[in-house]
């Protein structure tokens, strides 16, 4: 089949990756990492009956008949804190001094908290019925065989905490993919060196290293190649050897420069397609070789970002682990004009607003293919589907969260 969307594009590139491994890892370094496999518990928590006050066990049934003109006075069991465990049941005539996280001895299925008593060390007063309850029964935050971490599922500070509850000091996570950066083009600088006139310094590793890093890749990058075919296959098939993944910025046009795609085919790569409709980030190119994934991007910062965002990010969770790979969508209304056509599908990078509950998209206001300020604050992207005129404020679009 032919690849040609934006959405194929997506599709094609995570049907061919794979999770590259799994690691056991300290929960103390597992916040945010890819469970690599289900995680249920072993024993509830908490383990046993918990009293919910400062207060006393007892036998709630005692109590029945007490009022201010008959009282009841109970005789102390034991005295016990958060920690303790329970030494003597609970029987009729009985009551034990309990404080708040205390294990509640057997026997008991009340707790009355002190203020409601008069007591003294060795017996306790009530003038009225008290019901059963104010214990934390064993297992209300976590029963037996609870699921507290789902395979596919990024780790939260929520499911390290319950997997700690369960005595566990480590957890098995997908590796972080290792992936190579390439910068192509003679025209770039590298950052720190002196300006040269016709030259520009190299935002694109800064750029893309931060959203790999955000979306759990480990990204290398490993410099810029010359506008030299043979400089660029020996560059793209070494980090091929080595790495999960490699992704480059520039090179995939059709200009005389633009040796990327030769490049591919001369390493023994098999090219998925080359550019996709849509804009800015369509001159892109993707190819495999002995199952590694090569990922050529827009030389231009804000294209090369969407391409990225859009085609690439799929299978880039797909090869951290995480079950859920498609690109959380929804709809907005536009919160600007926006003036310009859309001969093909069009990719607007913009930020969210609410108003009065409704989410809006707000435009970039830089929306240039080399911009590297139009992803500043850039928290959605729009899409404008092909053939579509100039759009009014309020008009309603698909977008993408990032």
């Amino acid at each position: 089949m032919e690849i040609k969307t934006m959405e194929d594009g997506a599709r094609a590139l995570v049907e061919l990756v794979r999770p590259v491994g799994t690691e056991e890892i300290p929960l103390t370094a597992a916040w945010g990492r890819v469970c690599a496999q289900d995680v249920r518990a072993n024993h509830p928590v908490p383990p046993f009956r918990r009293s919910a006050f400062d207060g006393f066990a007892l036998c709630t049934a005692d109590t029945a008949d007490a009022s201010p003109e008959h009282p009841l006075t109970l005789r102390i069991t034991e005295k016990l804190g958060a920690g303790d465990s329970p030494k003597k049941a609970v029987t009729c005539g009985w009551a034990a001094r309990i404080m708040t996280g205390a294990a509640v001895p057997e026997g008991a299925d009340g707790v009355v908290m002190h203020e409601k008593t008069v007591f003294t060390e060795e017996s306790v007063t009530l003038t009225e019925p008290v019901a059963p309850g104010n214990i934390v029964g064993a297992g209300e935050d976590s029963a037996v065989g609870k699921l507290l971490a789902q395979k596919g599922q990024r780790l939260s500070p929520s499911s390290i905490a319950q997997i700690a509850g369960q005595g566990r000091k480590t957890v098995t996570v997908y590796k972080k993919p290792r992936a190579a950066l390439i910068s192509t083009g003679s025209e770039l600088l590298p950052v720190g060196s002196d300006p040269v006139y016709g030259k520009i310094y190299n935002t694109n590793p800064y750029l893309l290293e931060g959203y790999l890093e955000k979306y759990g890749i480990q990204p290398e990058y490993l410099g810029i190649v010359p506008d030299d075919l043979e400089q660029l296959r020996a560059a793209v098939g070494q980090a091929m050897e080595e790495y999960d993944i490699v992704l480059t910025t520039g090179g995939v046009s059709a200009g005389d420069y633009d040796h990327m795609p030769q490049a591919a085919r001369e390493i023994g790569g098999q090219i998925l397609f080359h550019k996709l409709k849509f804009k800015p980030g369509g001159a892109m190119l993707a190819a495999c070789r002995r199952g590694k994934l090569l990922l050529a991007l827009s030389g231009n910062p804000g294209a090369a970002a969407t391409g990225l965002l859009c085609v690439g990010l799929p299978c880039l969770k797909r090869m951290c682990g995480l079950t859920q790979t498609e690109l959380l969508c929804t709809t907005a209304l536009l919160g600007a004009d926006f003036p310009k056509a859309s001969a093909r599908e069009r990719i607007v990078k913009g930020k969210a607003e609410f108003h009065e509950g409704m989410l809006y998209f707000i435009p970039s206001g830089n929306q240039y293919n080399g911009s590297v300020s139009s992803m500043e604050e850039c928290d959605l992207l729009a899409v404008i589907p092909a053939g579509s005129g100039p759009l009014p404020k309020g008009s309603r679009l698909k977008v993408h969260l990032l």
